[in-house]
């Protein structure tokens, strides 16, 4: 065997065995050490998570609970309307607006109320997925419709549409508008498939179209429903109203108790809108007492200049507008 010269470093198998003992115990002491100053750290913050959690649920459970007994006192409330209301909307011409896929209870309650009041509803108007201008042609047609650009941004077509129809409702059928020189744009939006008539209403001719909007014509606009709307109510209906109430027209707006999109709720943060002179919203329309908060709000808008904003959300000041 050969022998190593002198001066060269020699380390014994039993160094190499020391060595690799000492890193695993350092490697152990580290890990120990680490896991009793972080771990007890973790553990803490984990509890302060399920804590708030815990607080959470809690604050939704009475949430929910305090909107089940809302909703149990609506349901009992029954029809009401009747009793309550002195007739001095008979004969009144009503414009009615919505949208596809509306919450059928809160347009089937609505049509209810208004047929207690024995209003005159000249029309029912609702707002068809065409108007999300998902798809070049339909951009195009609202652009042409109303003299903008073709390439003019989503938002800004659905907007000057509100504008328009807004305008429409509250003036009226334009003077210029005679066939065959003339053009409508509530003939044309309806012609365009932008409007159409819901389910359950009467179909509309060109020769209704002079009988609709105008002074001396109420709006109402109705937005709710559950899942994606079709058209988001700030996008449009929030600017209708403001469009209707700044041109004059008297308004109600109302929306279903559990619209997963809200609707009623930015037009009462919206100071311009909800001046308490032009309008009246109501946020449980889907039930009888909505109903008859609309009914008694729009009288009270309507011949003592007086809105309000009725129902059981955040910026209601009563379920139904004062009886004197």
């Amino acid at each position: 065997m050969a022998v190593p010269p002198e001066g060269a470093d020699l380390i014994s198998f039993r160094y190499h065995i020391f060595t690799i003992v000492a890193i695993f115990l350092a490697v152990g002491l580290g890990l120990l050490f680490g896991s009793s100053v972080v771990q007890p750290a973790l553990i803490e913050n984990l509890r302060n998570q399920a804590n708030q959690l815990s607080r959470d649920l809690s604050d939704t459970r009475a949430e929910v609970s305090d909107l089940k007994a809302q909703v149990s006192a609506l349901q009992r409330a029954g029809d009401i309307l009747p009793s309550l209301d002195p007739g001095t909307l008979a004969g009144t011409p009503v414009v009615l607006v919505t949208h596809d896929g509306v919450d059928a209870r809160l347009l089937s309650q609505t049509r209810q109320s208004l047929s207690e009041a024995a209003v005159k509803v000249v029309a029912e108007l609702s707002v068809t997925d065409r108007m999300v201008i998902g798809d070049e042609p339909s951009r195009q047609a609202l652009a042409e419709l109303l003299g903008m650009a073709g390439d003019t941004d989503t938002p800004t077509l659905q907007a000057r549409a509100a504008e328009v129809l807004a305008q429409r409702l509250a003036v009226g059928e334009p003077r210029r508008a005679v066939p065959p020189t003339g053009t409508d744009i509530l003939d044309e939006l309806l012609t365009a498939n932008f409007l159409t008539t819901p389910p359950g209403s009467a179909a509309i001719s060109r020769g209704d179209l002079p009988g609709i909007g105008g002074k001396g014509q109420l709006v109402v606009v109705l937005s709710g429903g559950q899942g994606e709307p079709i058209i988001d109510p700030q996008d449009f209906f929030v600017p209708l109203v403001e469009g209707l109430v700044q041109r004059g027209a008297t308004v109600g707006a109302g929306e279903s108790v559990s619209t997963a999109y809200p609707f009623v709720p930015p037009l009462r943060a919206d100071g311009s809108a909800a001046d308490g002179t032009r309008m009246v919203t109501v946020d449980d329309l889907d039930f009888s007492v909505g109903g008859a908060a609309l009914v008694l709000g729009l009288e009270r808008l309507l011949f003592l200049g007086q809105g309000g904003n009725y129902g059981i959300k955040a910026g209601a000041t009563a379920a139904l507008p004062p009886l004197t």
